[in-house]
């Protein structure tokens, strides 16, 4: 179990060691993943657990359960696929220790189960983060990345109080003591951790940091990142004192889904689009917050990596990432993965994308929520109809090949994942998405951009706080 956290940080130092040898950096990154990818099988099928130091109430425990091991393999798939796409790229033998380092990082947090040591591997991570964002030096990059640190080290900062209480009530960091915790320390570790999620109003830092960030580090964020609270929360939520937090995530997600699906419906432009509507699925994801949703988080993370990847690579080689400008000039094999990754977003049948949301839609506590869930999808589905749509080019346009081997790792998880998921209800899915197709034919040419004031940083801190002190006041309303 600790060769999952130990062998990506130990391939990130040989990169560091090595950083004066150029082509070095993938060759150690793809044989570092590999080698990270070959532990999982042995500690999968087994719940275990192992303690790290003899120092009492102060060890840390880590474990691996039926909640973590979707999240650690979305981290094996997405970060294989990344190294495997950037090979031949140019970057520097840094970019993949940063890479590795943080594949072992959310290894960690993924095993952890002592509360401080989760906030030092997520500040680890953002930290992370936040060089990746800004890796290529462009103004825009280096701004989304500033805004991303600022919102995120004030979020760490109520987690962090949060935690203390816990541990001033209990004596202890470890994670069963949430079963003491009080209601204070729960609605600051939730508003901590949520800045993270991907929610909207949490979490407007997203849109920025997703579209702007080079071409391999879009994938990570939203397949990845935003998945660090998704998994806490679901793992938190099992904890009495939490269990009142469940009509709140309901309604955030919800509004998270609808939101980002709306806002995602009127974007032109493509990577835009793509964290918009990470901003939707999260909502799914955070509605029923149960292991439906790590299930759903796993099949998010595989075919929006297909999607920030292929549509980035098109981007850079057309020079704009306007989708309207594609039309004829993207390759056949290029539409082909659009058009499966864009399927399974919409949910279609036999996609890993249909298997794990009809599971949450099918989930919901009430008839309401789930029709308001479908009408999420229909608008998700009005938005991908554009990717469908694309005309491509009539001549041969040739594609890496670590590009097109990235691009089959991950169609083949997301059509083996719907076929052998397949169950017969999910028929009712080809609703959504064929209403959602017929609405985009009839509107298309009525779609305008829409204001992204909201998304500006005084905005952003604004809306963040006022979201933490509601939250606060339903908590002392409570009390």
């Amino acid at each position: 179990m600790i060769a999952l956290v130990l062998i990506p940080v130990l391939g990130g130092i040989v990169c560091l060691l090595l950083k004066e040898r150029k082509g070095v950096g993938p060759v150690v990154a793809l044989a570092t993943t590999f080698a990270g990818g070959s532990a999982l099988p042995f500690v999968l099928f087994n719940e275990s657990a192992t303690a790290l130091g003899k120092w009492g109430a102060l060890g840390i425990n880590l474990m691996i359960d039926d909640l973590s091991i979707p999240f650690l393999l979305s981290t094996f798939f997405v970060t294989l696929a990344v190294v495997l796409n950037s090979y031949r790229k140019g970057y520097e033998n840094f970019f993949y220790s940063l890479i590795l380092i943080l594949y072992g990082t959310l290894n960690s947090i993924f095993l952890s189960r002592d509360l401080f040591n989760i906030f030092v591997t997520v500040e680890l991570a953002s930290i992370i983060s936040f060089i990746l964002i800004s890796y290529e030096k462009k103004p825009r990059q280096a701004w989304a990345s500033l805004k991303y640190l600022l919102l995120s080290s004030l979020g760490l900062n109520f987690y962090l109080l949060g935690i203390g209480i816990v541990y001033m009530e209990t004596g202890s960091f470890a994670m069963e003591n949430l079963h003491q915790a009080s209601t204070v320390s729960t609605v600051l570790i939730f508003g901590g951790l949520a800045i993270k999620s991907g929610l909207f109003l949490f979490s407007m830092w997203l849109p920025d940091a997703h579209s702007n960030a080079p071409i391999h580090v879009s994938p990570i964020l939203s397949a990845l990142i935003v998945k660090i609270d998704v998994y806490l929360s679901v793992r938190f939520i099992g904890y009495e004192p939490f269990a009142w937090l469940k009509d709140f995530y309901i309604v955030l997600g919800l509004l998270s889904a609808l939101v980002g699906a709306y806002m995602a419906l009127n974007s032109m432009n493509a990577k835009r689009l793509l964290a918009y509507s990470t901003m939707s699925q999260v909502g799914f994801m955070m509605v029923n917050c149960d292991k439906t949703s790590s299930w759903h988080g796993f099949s998010h993370a595989i075919f929006k990596t297909l999607l920030f990847l292929v549509v980035g690579n098109i981007s850079y080689r057309l020079g704009t990432k306007k989708y309207t400008e594609w039309n004829g000039k993207i390759s056949r094999m290029e539409h082909a993965f659009l058009l499966i990754g864009s399927l399974a977003m919409i949910g279609f049948p036999l996609t890993s994308g249909c298997v794990t949301k009809e599971a949450i839609i099918h989930g919901a506590c009430c008839p309401w929520l789930k029709g308001a869930l479908y009408v999420a999808s229909t608008a998700t589905a009005v938005s991908f109809a554009r990717l469908l749509f694309l005309m491509p080019s009539s001549e041969k346009i040739r594609m890496q090949t670590s590009h097109l081997i990235s691009y089959i790792l991950l169609t083949g998880v997301i059509l083996s994942h719907g076929i052998l998921g397949f169950e017969l209800y999910e028929l009712e899915a080809l609703i959504p998405a064929t209403v959602g197709v017929l609405i985009y034919m009839v509107s298309r040419r009525y779609l305008r951009p829409i204001s992204n004031r909201i998304e500006k940083l005084d905005f952003s801190l604004i809306v963040y706080l006022i979201a933490v002190m509601v939250s606060m006041g339903a908590a002392f309303l409570r009390t």
